[in-house]
């Protein structure tokens, strides 16, 4: 409760000491907090605090309010808001960096995979897709965060030891069966070394995964090739490995092409009817 009226007293605060500039949205999505408008809230602040070229410090310390308190993710994505809001000068600083500090004390251990402030995918910025209107997906090194309206699931990953993955490729499929719908596949391809320190061979690793409202689904995960070297193989052309399409009777398949015995296989239906 305190945390509650800690946040409202402060909406108040900044609708009164904002720049103009920055009100005519990111006071729309706090005028929204304070009549309980959590789904308006959520639309209105979460672009413009994961806004990669400006992101708005005051939109990230309240859409980490949010969350913080049990609307629309959890206190792990509250965490990495609150350090990022924390990291510029303006007027929630302070109380970003307390509340940061308090939920990585709660997180212990996890802290490091949970709450991170600066994501990154291999080594550059997030890769992020937009899926439709309102329905997005981000890749980072320690998560998968899919953003489907007012809703947001993360999904936590543990990268084996130098992994080193190809582009990621984004197939939507339009089927008509078992439903007329449009799909978004996933594919990774990865290279993981047997050891870090000096390498003998490379194991190509596919995984097929496919996105449904704001779950992130994993489908398949299988080794497509080993080769010897020291060195991470040279770039691969993937749609000779793995193929991906709409058959004959409207539904989705995939073809393994690279191993001994190819195969074809529906990908099962998630979605409502």
């Amino acid at each position: 409760m305190a945390m509650c009226s800690c946040a409202r007293l402060t909406c108040v605060f900044t609708l009164l000491s904002m720049p103009a500039a920055a009100q005519s949205t990111t006071e729309d999505g706090i005028r929204a907090m304070l009549r309980g408008d959590y789904r308006a809230a959520l639309q209105i602040l979460r672009p413009l605090a994961d806004d990669t070229t400006r992101p708005d410090p005051a939109a990230q310390f309240f859409l980490a309010v949010l969350y913080d308190t049990g609307h629309g993710s959890d206190n792990g994505r509250a965490c990495g808001l609150f350090l990022r809001a924390a990291a510029r000068p303006n007027p929630f600083a302070a109380q970003a960096a307390a509340r940061a500090s308090l939920i990585r004390e709660q997180l212990g251990s996890a802290a490091s995979i949970l709450c991170v402030a600066d994501e990154s995918w291999q080594g550059g910025p997030p890769q992020s897709f937009v899926l439709g209107p309102g329905h997005r997906i981000v890749f980072t090194d320690t998560s998968v965060r899919v953003t489907y309206n007012e809703e947001e699931q993360a999904t936590t990953l543990l990268m084996p030891p130098g992994v080193s993955f190809l582009p990621i490729q984004y197939t939507p499929l339009n089927v008509t069966r078992p439903a007329g719908a449009r799909r978004h596949f996933f594919q990774w391809f990865a290279w993981t070394p047997d050891t870090t320190a000096r390498p003998s061979e490379w194991t190509l690793r596919w995984t097929l995964s496919e996105v449904v409202g704001a779950g992130w689904i994993p489908i398949a995960n299988e080794i497509l090739t080993v080769v010897n070297g020291t060195t991470r193989p040279a770039s691969v052309d993937v749609s000779t490995l793995v193929r991906l399409r709409v058959n004959a009777s409207g539904e989705a398949e995939f073809t393994v092409v690279s191993v001994d015995s190819p195969r074809t296989e529906l990908i099962p239906w998630k979605g409502s009817r």
